[in-house]
């Protein structure tokens, strides 16, 4: 379809195609153990059923509620554990990095979105979960877990948003975005740190989950996305075809035969890192 939105490609899509399908041989997940945080529930258990799909050897799910990894867990056709703990604890975090080994792919689709509200009449401590949660539960994990990468070749994909968006048409959502928007830069500090990680941030699009009904959209008005769409989507970045997005901020909308036709372009520069408008700014600016 035709992007709804501004977009880097010319064909948009609201659910998965071929090129991204977890069955593509080009795409296999086969020996891997792969790492889904937020995995009780919407993007985060589809991430790991695409995975499943792709053939990994191991999954380890990651969530606050057991009862919800166990559904998760029930769905799976390969090994995998479950870790009942929090992302923005670093005990609890150390224990699952240790008991969990080498690994390949690291998925943080944990998220946070708290109740719309202008800065004036936020909760402060409501606001600041925002920053717990999406950006403290990146690091942790991240931090954590970088010991036991694969040493040839592993992959952090880290969940974010439409951050591009001008804030009066997301007005009451500055904690979320602002969170987001940190995700996206830290990310770029993972890839320049760590050349044998792959690091990527992934907007997901509109998926209709607690979290985008908690912002307060209306899913009946939105060009609504299919939580399977991010889900394989991840399973193509963990893939050798994705590298030249290291240290980018992508979306799951965008047409990958498109991205890769522009590939070269988007290594040669700053193309989709985030930063200020206009830098480096030209002569006539």
């Amino acid at each position: 379809m035709s992007p709804p939105l501004p977009s880097l490609t010319e064909v948009w899509h609201n659910d998965t195609y071929s090129e991204i399908s977890p069955l593509r041989p080009n795409l296999s997940a086969a020996k891997k153990t792969v790492i889904i945080t937020g995995a009780g529930s919407g993007i985060g258990r589809a991430c790991a059923l695409a995975f499943a799909r792709a053939g990994a050897a191991m999954i380890v799910l990651i969530g606050r509620t057991e009862e919800k990894l166990r559904e998760t867990q029930q769905l799976l056709s390969c090994s995998s554990s479950i870790h009942a703990v929090s992302t923005t604890d670093e005990k609890d975090m150390k224990d699952v990095a240790a008991s969990t080994g080498s690994w390949d792919v690291l998925v943080l689709a944990a998220g946070y979105q708290p109740e719309p509200s202008s800065i004036q009449e936020a909760s402060i401590d409501d606001w600041w979960q925002s920053f717990e949660t999406n950006v403290k539960g990146t690091m942790i994990p991240s931090k954590v877990f970088l010991p036991g990468a694969n040493p040839v070749h592993s992959s952090i994909i880290a969940f974010t948003a439409a951050v591009v968006f001008p804030p009066t048409t997301l007005v009451n959502l500055s904690a979320y975005i602002s969170s987001k928007l940190s995700v996206i830069k830290f990310i770029e500090f993972l890839a320049a740190e760590n050349p044998s990680t792959f690091a990527v941030a992934l907007s997901p699009g509109m998926v209709d989950t607690s979290m985008l009904r908690k912002s307060g959209a209306d899913p009946k008005t939105l060009p609504l996305d299919t939580a399977e769409l991010p889900a394989d989507f991840t399973v193509w970045l963990s893939s050798s075809e994705a590298s030249f997005l290291n240290g980018r901020s992508v979306w799951a909308n965008w047409d990958v035969n498109e991205l890769k036709s522009k590939a070269e372009k988007i290594k040669s520069g700053l193309l989709l890192t985030s930063g200020v408008y206009g830098w480096p700014f030209s002569a006539d600016f």
